[in-house]
């Protein structure tokens, strides 16, 4: 369609109507034509390439973020304090005395069942922590 309306785009020579289409197309025309052609061309390049590019780059910021969660059962009080929501010293310090005195935590809705902590924070830090499997020793 784009290509149809460069015929009254161009300007006619002399003898031609603007309205007036005939098999024999002026120089003009023809390299309009194919300037639009190219420039179709690469519109569509650029646009598949930036698709396939928006579609690799979600693999590395899976792994950063993946790598950027919080082990709740290596991190500090502090450290918990600082990336969790609604967690303050206090409640970090918690945290510590009941893995230290349970062991380490196997699931993150084992949080719940720390002192002052309950079901909805452990839903606000969901994605922001993470539970490492204990290496086994002997290995």
């Amino acid at each position: 369609m784009i290509l149809r309306q460069l015929d009254f785009l161009v300007e006619p020579s002399i003898s031609e109507s603007p309205l007036k289409r005939t098999d024999e197309r002026s120089p003009r025309w023809k390299v309009a034509r194919a300037s639009a052609a190219l420039l179709i061309f690469l519109v569509a390049s650029f646009t598949a390439a930036n698709s396939v590019l928006a579609q690799t780059d979600d693999a590395p910021s899976l792994a950063t973020t993946e790598m950027s969660k919080l082990d709740i059962n290596t991190a500090d009080a502090e450290s918990l304090a600082a990336s969790l929501v609604g967690i303050g010293l206090t409640k970090a310090q918690e945290i510590v005395r009941y893995r230290e005195a349970h062991g380490d935590f196997v699931t993150i809705e084992e949080l719940a069942e720390v002192k002052g902590i309950g079901l909805a924070t452990v839903e606000k830090n969901r994605h922001l922590v993470l539970v490492a499997k204990p290496m086994m020793e002997g290995c």
